[in-house]
C-alpha cells in the first residue's frame, strides 16, 4: 500500500508510563509478565485495563502518530456505539475458552516457545501497520529454507492453516482478519535465501539487466544493490517499505505512464509448496497464476525482476493553483504542467497536447483549502534524454554509503522497540511517523472550526513537504522515491477509465468540502492520483491491459467523531466510483464498503469481494490452487472470497 503524506522526519521515541501514553516497546520480560498475570487476573480485565491491576493501558488515541497509544498493549478496535477515537482504543487479548485448542493458543506458537521448539522468530500477534487490522493470529519469521519447512510440516500435522504476510501494508484480510483461529502467519523478515537466491544480477542482450532478490527484501534492499549500477523496476511507488514478495503476490503499482503493476516484470520465482518442496518457475503462463495470488498458492522464496537503465534521473515536483475547477484545467495541468506521457487516443482533447517528457508522476489536489479553485501538485520523473539540460541527474557520488545510512538507522517501531529502519520495514512496514510536531489532541476537543482548521493544516503541509522531502532523497540517492515513512492513514483507492479522471475527482471534491465545519468528519489530506499502463500478466489481474487512472482517497481518522463517521463518507465516494465510473479496487487498501445487519458500516464486503473476478477467472484460478495446494494449506484470508461464488 502506498502512503504519500507526511509531515515530520522526526520519530518519536519518548516512552512514558501507564497513563495510557506511547511507549518505546515493551521487553519479553514485559510480555511474559503480562501474559502471566493476563491469566492471573482473567476476571479483573477490562476493555482498557490489559493486566488486571486496576491501571488503565488503553483509551487514549494519539492524535500526533494517528494511532491508538502504547501499541504493543492497544488496538484499534471500535464497538458501537463509541463515541471517540479514544474509547475504540482497547487491550489487545488473544486469551479465553473460544482459543482453546487453536493456533492461536498453540504454546509452540508463541513467544519463546517458537524459537525454542521451531526455530523462528516470534513477532507477537498480526496487525498491519496502520492498525486498520488487528488480530491474534501468531506471527512467525523463520531464517531459512529449512525453518520454514519446519513450520509448513508442524501445519500440516496439526490441520493448521499458513498465511504469507509482506511488510503488513495491506488495510485488509488479504493475509489474515483473524477470524480463522487455526491459522498462522508466517514472514520472510528475517529469512536468508541460499547463495545467488539472496541477490544476484545478469546483464542481458539488449543492455537491460535483471536482478533476483530475496523475496522478504524491501524495494530499498533491492534498489541498494541495483541503483549503482544504474538500473531500476519499471514502475515506481512513492516509498521504499513494501516487501518485494508482497508487491509480487498483489497488484502494487506506481505512477508509470509507461508502466503497469510491478509483478509484471517478474521472470523467475523460486517458491516453497505446500509439502516444502521447492520449485523454479520460469514459464510465462506459470508466473502468470504466482503473479498477484495473495499468498494462496505457496511461498515465494526469491524473484527475479526484468529492470530498465536509466543514466540519467530527474526527480522533480510542480505545484499550481488553477484558475477554475473545469475538466480543462485539470487536464492542462496534466499534459503541459506535469508533462504527463499518455496516448492521445485515450485521454480527453481538454487540455491540448504536452510535452511527453515525464515518464512518471503522482498528483495531488488539495480540495480542503482551494475550493473552486483547488491547487494541484505533481511529483513527477524524467528519464534519460528527457532530462532538463540544466541539470546534474545522474548517479549522487556517495550512493553507497547513503543507501547504508538510510537502512542503518535506529528508529522506534512503536510496538516492538528500537530497531533499524531496515528490520524495522522487513518485519511489520513503514516506522510510524509523526503526523504533525504538535499534540492536536487538546485542540481537537474545541470547536468544531477547530476541526478544520487542523484540516486545512493538514492538508496544505502534505503538499508543501513532498518538494522538500523528494530533494532530500534526490541528493543522496535519486532513485524515484520520496518517502522513508509513512503515517498511518486511511486509504482507499479504484481504478478508471481515463475518461472519468475528472469526473471521479470531482465527486471527491464536493464531498470533502461538504465536510468542512462539521463535527463528524473533516477530510485532512489531498485527493490523489496516478496513471498506469497494465499488463496482461496475471490470472487475477483485477482490471484488463490497458491505461488506466487510479483515483485515491486518503484521509487521517483523527478528525473524525468516531469510525463510522469516516467510513461513511468513504462509502459515500466509494459507491459513486463504482456506480458512475464503474470502478474496481486496489484490493490492498480499504473497499467494499457496506451497511452491514446492525446498521454499522463496514469495508470488505463479501458479497462485493465476490463480484472483482469474472466467472471465468476464478474457475481457471481456483483449478490451478487445488492442484498446488491439494489440502488447503494456504487458503485462508481475504483472497478465497475473492474466488467466491456470489450468493
Amino acid at each position: 500500500m502506498q502512503r504519500s503524506f507526511v509531515h515530520s522526519d522526526s520519530i518519536s521515541t519518548k516512552a512514558h508510563g501507564k497513563s495510557g501514553n506511547a511507549r518505546a516497546g515493551v521487553s519479553a520480560t514485559e510480555r511474559t509478565d503480562l501474559r502471566r498475570r493476563l491469566t492471573d487476573a482473567e476476571d479483573n480485565v477490562t476493555d482498557y485495563d490489559c493486566d488486571g491491576d486496576g491501571v488503565d493501558e488503553c483509551g487514549s488515541w494519539d492524535y500526533s502518530m494517528s494511532m491508538c497509544r502504547n501499541q504493543y498493549y492497544c488496538g484499534h478496535l471500535y464497538k458501537f456505539p463509541d463515541g471517540t477515537l479514544d474509547k475504540s482504543c482497547r487491550c489487545r487479548r488473544c486469551s479465553g475458552a473460544q482459543y482453546d485448542g487453536t493456533a492461536i493458543s498453540d504454546p509452540n506458537l508463541t513467544g519463546q516457545s517458537t524459537e525454542q521448539q521451531l526455530g523462528s522468530m516470534y513477532w507477537g500477534r498480526f496487525k498491519n501497520w496502520a492498525d486498520h487490522m488487528d488480530t491474534c493470529t501468531n506471527w512467525l519469521m523463520p531464517r531459512n529454507d529449512t525453518m520454514l519447512q519446519n513450520l509448513l510440516q508442524f501445519a500440516r500435522d496439526r490441520g493448521y492453516r499458513v498465511r504469507i504476510g509482506g511488510a503488513a501494508h495491506s488495510a485488509g484480510g488479504i493475509v489474515t482478519d483473524g477470524k480463522d483461529k487455526n491459522a498462522f502467519v508466517i514472514s520472510l523478515a528475517e529469512y536468508v535465501a541460499p547463495g545467488d537466491w539472496e541477490f544476484s544480477s545478469k546483464d542481458m542482450p539488449d543492455g537491460s539487466m535483471r536482478a533476483t532478490a530475496n523475496a522478504g527484501w524491501t524495494q530499498l534492499h533491492l534498489y541498494e544493490r541495483v541503483r549503482p549500477l544504474g538500473f531500476f523496476l519499471p514502475a515506481q511507488t512513492a516509498g521504499y517499505f513494501f516487501s518485494l514478495g508482497g508487491i509480487v503476490a498483489s497488484s502494487v503499482h506506481g505512477g508509470s505512464y509507461l508502466a503497469g503493476f510491478i509483478h509484471s516484470y517478474v521472470t523467475k520465482m523460486r517458491v516453497m509448496k505446500w509439502d516444502g518442496s521447492i520449485e523454479v518457475i520460469e514459464d510465462e503462463a506459470e508466473l502468470k497464476y504466482w503473479r498477484c495470488s495473495f499468498g494462496l498458492l505457496g511461498v515465494m522464496l526469491s524473484i527475479e525482476f526484468q529492470l530498465e537503465q536509466r543514466e540519467q534521473m530527474q526527480m522533480y515536483s510542480v505545484e499550481r493553483s488553477v484558475a477554475n475547477w473545469t475538466s480543462e484545467e485539470f487536464w492542462t495541468f496534466i499534459k503541459q504542467d506535469a508533462e504527463a506521457n499518455l496516448p492521445d487516443n485515450l485521454v480527453p482533447a481538454d487540455g491540448g497536447v504536452g510535452s511527453k517528457k515525464s515518464w512518471n508522476g503522482e498528483y495531488f489536489i488539495d480540495f480542503i483549502n482551494g475550493g473552486d479553485t483547488p491547487t494541484m501538485s505533481v511529483y513527477a520523473q524524467k528519464a534519460n534524454s528527457s532530462v532538463d539540460a540544466d541539470g546534474d541527474f545522474g548517479i549522487p557520488a556517495d550512493i553507497v554509503n547513503n543507501y547504508a545510512k538510510i537502512k542503518n538507522r535506529q528508529v522506534e517501531d512503536g510496538w516492538h522497540g528500537v530497531m533499524s529502519w531496515g528490520e524495522a520495514a522487513r518485519r511489520d512496514g513503514a516506522p510510524p511517523i509523526m503526523v504533525m510536531g504538535i499534540d492536536v489532541n487538546d485542540m481537537l476537543s474545541n470547536l468544531e472550526n477547530s476541526k478544520t482548521s487542523m484540516a486545512r493544516t493538514m492538508s496544505s503541509q502534505a503538499l508543501s513537504n513532498i518538494p522538500r522531502l523528494a530533494q532530500k532523497l534526490a541528493n543522496k540517492v535519486n532513485d524515484g522515491f520520496f518517502l522513508t515513512h509513512s503515517p498511518a492513514a486511511l486509504a482507499a483507492a479504484y481504478f478508471v477509465r481515463p475518461e472519468h479522471a475528472f469526473a471521479a475527482m470531482d465527486f471527491l471534491k464536493t464531498v470533502q468540502q461538504q465536510s468542512i465545519g462539521t463535527n463528524d468528519f473533516v477530510w485532512n489530506l489531498p485527493g490523489e492520483f496516478r496513471f498506469i499502463n497494465v499488463q496482461d500478466s496475471a490470472v487475477l489481474q483485477p482490471i484488463e491491459a490497458g491505461v488506466w487512472f487510479n483515483t485515491q482517497m486518503i484521509s487521517f481518522a483523527d478528525l473524525a467523531r468516531n469510525d463510522q463517521a469516516w467510513k461513511k463518507d468513504f462509502m459515500r465516494v466509494e459507491q459513486n466510483w463504482l456506480s458512475a465510473l464503474e470502478a474496481k479496487p486496489h484490493m490492498g487498501k480499504l473497499f467494499g464498503f457496506h451497511e452491514a445487519a446492525n446498521g454499522e458500516v463496514e469495508p470488505f464486503s463479501p458479497t462485493y469481494s465476490c463480484t472483482i473476478y469474472t466467472a471465468q477467472q476464478k474457475a481457471n484460478f481456483e483449478a490451478k490452487r487445488a492442484a498446488l495446494d491439494p489440502h488447503g494449506l494456504f487458503a485462508s484470508g481475504l483472497g478465497m472470497e475473492f474466488l467466491q461464488e456470489c450468493v
